[in-house]
Order: C-alpha cells, then structure tokens, then sequence
C-alpha cells in the first residue's frame, strides 16, 4: 500500500513539472507556448491556451495559433484529455 502512495506522489510531482510555458521576442517577431498534462480531464497546472495567450506582448499581432487535439467530439481528443500532453503555441508580429 505504501509504494502506490509513493508512486501516486511521483506520478503528481512529474505531472506538475512537466508544465511550462515561455515566450521569444524580438524587435520583429514573438512565438509563445504553453504546455500541460492532461489527467482524467483536469490540465495540470492549467489552461493551456489561457496561459500562452496571456504572455503574448501588448504591441502585437497574431498571425497563428496551434494546439493539440483536445475536444470531446474526437477518439483522439478524448484519449488526450484522458491522458496525454496539451501544447499550444501562438507566434505573431510585433506591431510598428
């Protein structure tokens, strides 16, 4: 009983770090990103989407936005909510 509670510790540490986001910046161009895991339909440590686009600068434009599958009217979006890693990244201009 012991090592599924040290294991079900392990599995919530790595699920949490494996989260991040960040964005590149330059005079011209921005890319943003964000990233989580996804377990039994909870983003763990967020929203992904929430979390790139609040990181997107001011002075910008966005020209594209990507992410993974992760509707409920799809095998493939569901079996990533299950489980899997949610990535999305918005990359634009900068405007003059």
């Amino acid at each position: 009983m012991k090592s599924i509670a040290k294991l079900t510790i392990a599995a919530v540490t790595i699920a949490t770090l494996a989260g991040c986001s960040g964005l590149n910046q330059n005079k011209e161009m921005f890319a943003s990103h964000a990233e989580s895991v996804n377990i039994l339909f909870l983003q763990v440590p967020g929203d992904t989407m929430e979390r790139a686009n609040m990181l997107v600068p001011e002075n910008a434009e966005i020209k594209t936005i990507n992410s993974t599958p992760s509707d409920t009217s799809s095998v493939l979006g569901v079996l990533n909510r299950i489980f899997g890693i949610e990535i999305v990244s918005i990359s634009g201009e900068m405007k003059k």
